[in-house]
């Protein structure tokens, strides 16, 4: 993976984890890899892993069974889109949006290639 300045890694592995789960190659009750795998994974300190998933605990989208394991909460999927909507908001919305101006782009022409786009790929739910 490869990380952004602008943004805490702990918090970029969070964020992929969330698009794991969104896109569902984790889904509901599927027990994660172990912090060693993880961390391996993402080529990333055991403890910047751990503050990742202490942020999706936090967040109700992995929870942990001592001495079992972690897995993907039931409700995981929802808290997981929340997450991450809230940070594309957050994050990309406003620089889009300057861009877009500075384009002069208008609206129309942005809601015609979202339909475009639409029309040609399914979003997660649709797969």
């Amino acid at each position: 993976m490869e990380y952004h300045k602008n943004k805490p890694i702990y918090l970029q592995i969070a964020d992929a984890i969330s698009f794991k789960i969104i896109f569902k190659e984790w889904t509901s009750g599927t027990k994660i890899p172990t912090v060693k795998e993880l961390a391996k994974d993402f080529d990333v300190n055991h403890n910047t892993l751990m503050r990742s998933l202490e942020i999706l605990q936090t967040e109700n989208v992995i929870s942990s069974k001592r001495g079992i394991g972690m897995f993907v909460k039931e409700e995981s999927y929802n808290n997981a889109l929340g997450r991450m909507k809230k940070s594309f908001y957050e994050n990309q919305v406003p620089d889009f949006f300057t861009t877009m101006n500075a384009l002069k782009i208008t609206l129309g022409e942005l809601i015609n290639l979202y339909k475009e786009n639409k029309e040609n790929k399914k979003t997660p739910q649709e797969h």
